[in-house]
């Protein structure tokens, strides 16, 4: 089960897209441990790059709260976060209300008594999630040994109610909500804010059915795994989200090229580059970059750059260490760069130094751009995959630096040209002409 390409192309040719995703069964796994998901890597770069691009809205639409989302996954701004159903938003977010409080407190109490060994045992058989706005009954744990006493759990606690309280089951949860949030009003709100051309709605649990009843005819609900379901398309698993996700962003990026506008160019390159830093399982391997590791990769774009624009009197503070934690001190270093370009700042004249005469954005834009760029073909390459670059920008690239010469050796900045094989792309032939061994 896959989406037709012409379901893919038209999403890479709208002229605004909403993608929604849930997070539970749809980017992660679902199992025993609700803080040990393993989180699908190519999802995330997916919609770290797709983030990134021109008329690109992604949120991350989850059941969970937010403060457990934040430590299963590392996706950052521009994507956004709609944790409880929704209830949890910066968009269109609730505050929990004193009555709101008593109920959940009813709840513990109800539960604790239905529960209460299940609970309380040396090794429970069940546990409580207690969210802001929720309370959930979790027995996947011993679901895994034994469903049908799972399923007795759920349904002794099924059947507890009390007015104000939403009850809903899961796969091995059942959820106490005291908010009227659902999936499907906060996706109807934010459709109305946002006004995409079109959205995607991508959920495999029951909740996720609210989501895509509130789609409007000219969107795509996408339904992960069997069931009956309200989505007009489905795919098979977590594997095929990614896959799915991976295609669109791939196509999208084709179809709209690397922007020209300086901000909307950063968010571009830079999310490409985000895509490859969730990628990395060991900073420590060799890149193309002779002598250099993964980590100096992003030692390398996090030291040069902030020391240039100390000439223009700009102090660009990282707190993350590169060292210890170099996805943190980069998506740091994403924050702070994003700032600088939309802050009047950005029109500031250097009057020392290599760059002396230009502004910062002219600086940004001639060489910390296709540092970016450039790097992230090693950055993946270090990982064992080959990224696609942009042809249209590689091309530019390359004659910029073929127009330097022999100035361009004599800077000590690129290894003499390699061979590029035959019918290389032009991001192939602008890495070998800056020393890669490309095949």
């Amino acid at each position: 089960m896959s989406l037709d390409p012409t379901i893919v192309r038209r999403l890479a040719e709208a002229e605004s897209l909403l993608l929604v995703t849930d997070f539970d069964g749809t980017l992660a796994d679902l199992t025993t441990e609700i803080y040990g998901v393993p989180v699908n890597v190519d999802s995330l770069a997916a919609l770290t790059h797709l983030a990134g691009l021109p008329g690109m809205h992604v949120p991350v639409l989850t059941g969970s709260h937010l403060a457990g989302l934040a430590r299963l996954c590392p996706l950052r701004a521009p994507i956004i976060f709609a944790g409880s159903h929704g209830a949890e938003s910066a968009e269109h977010g609730d505050c929990l209300t004193e009555e709101q409080a008593a109920r959940l407190a009813e709840v513990d109490a109800a539960l604790d008594a239905a529960l209460g060994a299940a609970l309380h045992g040396d090794h429970p058989d069940v546990h409580i999630e207690r969210k802001p706005f929720q309370r959930v009954v979790h027995t996947a744990r011993l679901a895994a040994t034994d469903q049908a006493a799972a399923d007795a759990h759920l349904d002794r606690a099924q059947q507890i109610g009390m007015p104000g309280v939403r009850v809903s089951r899961g796969k091995n949860i059942v959820e106490f909500s005291v908010s009227d949030r659902t999936k499907g009003t906060w996706l109807a709100a934010e459709i109305e804010r946002v006004n995409p051309a079109v959205a995607v709605f991508i959920g495999d649990d029951t909740t996720d059915e609210d989501g895509f009843r509130a789609l409007r005819p000219e969107d795509i609900g996408v339904k992960v795994g069997p069931g009956e379901t309200a989505a007009g398309e489905r795919v098979a698993d977590i594997p095929a989200v990614a896959d799915l996700l991976t295609r669109v962003a791939a196509a999208r990026a084709a179809h709209l090229g690397i922007p020209r506008e300086l901000p909307a160019r950063f968010e571009a390159l830079a999310a490409g580059f985000s895509a490859e830093v969730l990628r990395v399982n060991d900073w420590s391997a060799a890149t193309p970059c002779a002598g250099w590791s993964a980590r100096d990769i992003v030692d390398h774009l996090l030291t040069w750059y902030p020391a240039n624009l100390r000439d223009a009197g700009i102090d660009l503070e990282l707190e993350t260490d590169i060292q210890a934690d170099p996805a943190g001190a980069w998506f740091s270093f994403v924050d702070a760069v994003r700032a600088l370009l939309l802050d009047a700042r950005v029109n500031t004249t250097f009057h020392s130094g290599p760059d002396e005469g230009r502004t910062i954005g002219q600086a940004t834009a001639a060489f910390l751009l296709p540092d970016i760029f450039m790097h992230t073909w090693d950055l993946a390459r270090s990982q064992g995959h080959d990224v696609e670059l942009d042809p249209a920008y590689a091309a530019r690239n390359l004659a910029g630096l073929q127009s330097m010469g022999a100035a361009l050796q004599e800077s000590g900045q690129f290894g003499p040209p390699a061979p590029a094989p035959t019918g290389a792309t032009p991001g192939q032939q602008l890495m070998a002409y800056v020393g890669r061994a490309v095949d």
